[in-house]
């Protein structure tokens, strides 16, 4: 299956090198490309220059599967693109949905397959297999180091600066849509936990920044006639990236095994 990479940061790269190294059976890399140009031309050379460079039109259109890892506002035209050529997509950027929320029914529409890793979030199937009862109630708390939210659009909005907290301090509750708004880069967790639950506007968020915190803490509440799920994930951030959770990283791998595996367990 020819891969297109599009995004060429933490995760890209990471995928591109499980692929490189053959640590993913399946796979053949036919392109990167990212608006930043130099961080394609690198990561092309980091594999030895065999992987072209190419313009996002020309990768969609050689690629049987577009892997997607980008930014929010970036993943709307990405994702629309590839439908328009029909070809399957994995997205990492969740929060661009909150945008367009359309290209799920078109993407159906077309017959094109979109696959979202569960990132950073442990339950995800439990969550699933809870909707087909019904989900009365869905909660996400995260707990973060500050220096992992630093620049979010909503801290600087509100004021509020995180410089020198000694003790966990509760900076943001609202719908995951307000999450995304207020923290692009942190919150991708909780449009991923709507879509596969009870939508945007319906799902509570509560973010923490904890100066303690070793680890990323995800915890996720969900009630419904089947009982109650709640489930706690600790991850550590990608080496080199603090805004980057491991987990992430090795969810997109593991997405991309199960896509070339015909044998899969879970829901």
């Amino acid at each position: 299956m020819k891969l297109g990479i599009v995004g060429c940061g933490t995760i890209g790269a990471e995928v591109a090198r499980a692929v490189f190294a053959g640590k993913l059976s399946g796979y053949e890399l036919c392109g990167f490309h990212d608006l930043n140009e130099k961080q394609a031309t690198s990561l092309s050379r980091s594999l030895d220059g065999r992987v072209p460079v190419l313009t996002l039109e020309q990768l969609i259109e050689i690629s049987d599967l577009v892997f997607e890892a980008t930014a929010k506002a970036a993943m709307p035209d990405i994702v629309d693109r590839a439908i328009h050529h029909r070809k399957s997509v994995v997205t990492m950027s969740v929060g661009g949905f909150v945008d367009r929320p359309d290209l799920i029914e078109k993407a159906e529409a077309h017959g094109v397959n979109l696959f979202l890793p569960s990132g950073a979030l442990g339950g995800i199937d439990a969550l699933l297999a809870g909707k087909e009862a019904g989900l009365e109630r869905v909660m996400l708390t995260t707990t973060k180091n500050p220096r992992s939210l630093q620049g979010a659009p909503y801290l600087i909005n509100k004021g509020i600066t995180l410089d020198g907290i000694d003790k966990p301090m509760v900076i943001f509750t609202g719908t995951a849509r307000e999450a995304i708004e207020g923290f692009p880069a942190n919150a991708n967790v909780a449009i991923t936990l709507s879509i596969a639950g009870i939508g945007m506007d319906r799902t509570s968020v509560v973010i923490i920044a904890d100066p303690e915190i070793k680890r990323t803490k995800q915890e996720i509440f969900a009630e419904g006639p089947f009982g109650i799920i709640h489930t706690i994930t600790e991850g550590i951030v990608a080496p080199g990236n603090a805004r980057t959770g491991y987990l992430a990283i090795l969810s997109a791998i593991a997405v991309l095994r199960r896509l070339a595996c015909s044998i899969r367990v879970g829901t």
